[in-house]
């Protein structure tokens, strides 16, 4: 998803930082190491002690969703869609459901803690919520068609759409008995429904994943457990799961982006990671093209210094710049395990340097 995309390490900083642009944004981001809110804490900890400018941050990557929500459970998330954190009844888009106080016997009181996104990017989401419900509809499967060419062919099949008939959501009541095999030989297909057989949403064409705006529920434990899912979904509003979001909106006002690559059942599998992981990275490039790029100069706050770094072809990175006439910008992408996070492949990490051999100098001493 990344123009002019390449790696960079900074002195005391153990971080593999991946940077390039998105239209007029510069953006470095970073792999959460292992799943968990503590984890994803840290790793923005230190991104933002060795990119001070950084103005804003998208937390992008996969989830567990709802399969349905709603009045009357009307709306239906299909693998593959896309869930946005918006504020929503009085909450700010990410409800951290292990957070609050026990009491009584058994019951956990949630404290609402977590911050919502800054002003700017719920401007850009409204903006863009706004352009696809016009004919033209959504840039997203230009994007993933785009990454793909990027990619040789075995990597290309991991973030094809995998198909409907791989999209199975089981009953409730109907668990998976064996968690070291797949459901396929395992599991009565019968007792699934498929995603063709639910509904007009079902009729969308490839490439083409619904945009779901709600609450998001975070927290350090995966969910496996239909019933668990519908607990809190009936407690809090929730429409998909994940383990990394409440460590980040704790402290800062980010947007959340999830890809659904299962229905947080006990069901759950990888073969919608890849998917998932592209469809959340091409709304988030589609959102960052509309978001202006404000503030800055490339004159004189980005002159070079001997601890700063130096500067080259409007790029100014250092330990604690990364600066440019648009005001600087951080893409925090984390996922779950297997997802690589730019959302294209391992290689693309080590893809050659397009272009401004100058953007990316070489560390000054300190």
């Amino acid at each position: 998803m990344l123009e002019d995309p390449t790696t960079m390490e900074v002195p005391d900083d153990d971080v593999l930082y991946h940077v390039g642009r998105i239209g007029s944004h510069f953006v470095v981001m970073v792999v959460c190491p292992r799943m968990g809110i503590e984890p994803a804490a840290t790793a923005l900890a230190n991104m933002r002690r060795s990119f001070r400018n950084i103005k804003h941050v998208l937390v992008v990557g996969i989830a567990g969703g709802m399969p349905c929500y709603g009045p009357d459970l009307q709306e239906q998330i299909v693998l593959g869609d896309v869930v946005v954190g918006v504020p929503q009844q009085g909450r700010g888009g990410v409800t951290h459901y292990e957070f609050g106080a026990w009491e009584g016997q058994k019951e956990l009181t949630v404290k609402e803690h977590t911050l919502h996104p800054s002003a700017a990017l719920l401007a850009a989401v409204n903006n863009l919520r706004s352009m696809h419900m016009q004919v033209v509809g959504s840039k997203i499967p230009r994007y993933l068609e785009e990454l793909r060419r990027g990619l040789n062919e075995r990597s290309r099949q991991a973030y094809e759409d995998p198909g409907a008939e791989y999209d199975h959501l089981f009953e409730d009541s109907y668990l998976h008995t064996d968690r070291g095999r797949f459901c396929q030989g395992l599991c009565d297909a019968t007792r699934a429904k498929l995603r063709k057989s639910r509904g007009k949403r079902a009729e969308r064409k490839s490439d083409q994943p619904h945009i779901h705006y709600g609450n998001i529920g975070s927290a350090n434990a995966v969910v496996r457990s239909s019933a668990k899912r519908n607990e809190l979904h009936a407690r809090h509003n929730i429409i998909c799961l994940e383990m990394e979001a409440a460590g980040v909106m704790s402290d800062y006002q980010g947007l959340v982006i999830r890809g659904v690559c299962d229905y947080a059942d006990s069901h759950k599998n990888k073969k919608w990671q890849g998917y998932a992981a592209a469809t959340a990275a091409a709304y988030a490039k589609e959102l960052l093209l509309l978001l202006p790029a404000g503030g800055g100069s490339s004159t004189e706050s980005s002159l070079p210094d001997e601890r700063n770094g130096t500067r080259g072809d409007g790029w100014y990175v250092g330990r604690d710049q990364f600066h440019n006439s648009g005001g600087g910008f951080m893409n925090f992408n984390m996922g779950a395990g297997y997802q690589t996070n730019n959302n294209t492949a391992g290689n693309q990490y080590n893809a050659p340097f397009y272009g401004h051999p100058s953007a990316i100098p070489q560390w000054p001493k300190y």
